[in-house]
């Protein structure tokens, strides 16, 4: 039977295995507004391209544009559209997430696997439990720039929950706050030793 941690994190225990679901943080008045403005964004991006690919032959300065003026032109467009890509991208990759993505967790009696999905699309990583150690919380920093940007709703969010794995980092569970992420914690400690003890 299927339970809940809050309202966007759901598990359950079946024979071998733990499967939790971790869902995107949704609000829809924001993701309306993103909407929108990747919109515009998304057409303002390929009228520039249009443009580039024209030789800015719509535009010009009293029907005469000069060598250096056309070459401005280009640094210009070149620059716009490198910012433009990586704006792009982040936003776009941001609605697909909140639409379609979510967080995929098993834990079975041999390790722990991770897949960060959109339309079920995305890499499942194995990581077993004799390489893993120091499960915890992201301590939150809300006067940090860094994470005011990345968690920006635009933005696919920080993950609250760390662990090492062969002395690496690895972290999961976007925008959870603490109280959801020590639940969160809580369980996965709990499977976790579950499972050992049956392995062994």
């Amino acid at each position: 039977m299927t339970k809940w941690i809050g309202d966007r994190i759901s598990f359950e225990d079946k024979e071998g295995a733990t499967t939790i679901i971790i869902s995107p943080l949704r609000v829809m008045w924001k993701e309306i507004l993103l909407s929108i403005w990747v919109a515009g964004f998304t057409f303002v991006g390929l009228v520039m391209i249009y443009m580039l690919s024209t030789g800015f032959s719509g535009l010009n300065y009293d029907g005469v544009a000069t060598a250096d003026q056309v070459d401005n032109q280009y640094i210009y467009g070149i620059v716009f559209l490198g910012f433009w890509a990586y704006f792009e991208y982040k936003t776009l990759k941001a609605i697909l997430w909140y639409r379609f993505g979510k967080e995929l967790i098993l834990i079975d009696n041999d390790g722990f696997s991770l897949k960060k999905s959109i339309f079920s699309y995305g890499r499942a990583n194995r990581y077993f439990f004799e390489n893993m150690k120091d499960f915890h919380q992201k301590k939150d920093e809300p006067t940090s720039f860094g994470n005011f940007f990345e968690n920006a709703y635009w933005a696919l969010g920080t993950d609250a929950l760390i662990f090492t794995h062969n002395a690496k980092g690895k972290s999961f569970g976007r925008r959870i706050d603490q109280k959801t992420g020590k639940l969160l914690l809580n369980l996965i400690d709990d499977r976790v030793k579950k499972r050992l003890k049956k392995k062994k």
